[in-house]
């Protein structure tokens, strides 16, 4: 590998959940924003249960995911009761005139990492989810979003959504 190749960092953040924690592109994320806690709204899809309810940011209607469940579909949605969620607004790149934003349900705030060749690898021996991959970055093992699945599934659940 060339020393150009090696002196290139990504910008990025690492952001708790509830167990774990998940690597995200600097770039992608725009903002911190909370609302109360245990949302006593109907969901769009009750079928997919990592799907919450909307959110209004900036005007816009933003679907949110909540990553643990996503994540870890077979955890106890019950331990989302909290006083408030915090959310981070996210900047949709595969259709942003069809999703332009999208929220992610997480637990603690991000914390800036710089992501080189040498700091970051793949977890062989860790099972890779369909929404992530396992990594060690810059000494902490956590999950890789695919943002890209991500988001060609909420593109995909708003096509069946009626108008």
């Amino acid at each position: 590998m060339s020393e150009e190749a090696q002196g290139q960092a990504v910008e990025a953040v690492i952001v708790q959940l509830d167990s774990g924690s998940i690597l995200l592109p600097r770039s992608a994320f725009l903002e911190v924003t909370t609302r109360a806690g245990a949302v006593q709204q109907e969901s769009e899809h009750p079928d997919v249960p990592w799907l919450q309810p909307s959110l209004v940011w900036q005007d816009v209607q933003v679907p949110v995911i909540n990553v643990n469940q996503l994540l870890d579909p077979g955890r106890d949605s019950g331990e989302d009761r909290r006083r408030f969620t915090r959310l981070l607004v996210m900047q949709a790149v595969m259709q942003p005139d069809h999703l332009p934003f999208y929220a992610l349900e997480v637990r603690g705030t991000p914390h800036p990492v710089q992501i080189t060749a040498q700091n970051i690898y793949a977890l062989e021996d860790v099972d890779a989810t369909p929404w992530s991959w396992r990594v060690k970055a810059s000494g902490v093992t956590t999950h890789l979003l695919r943002l890209d699945t991500l988001e060609q599934r909420l593109l995909e659940l708003a096509e069946t959504q009626p108008a």
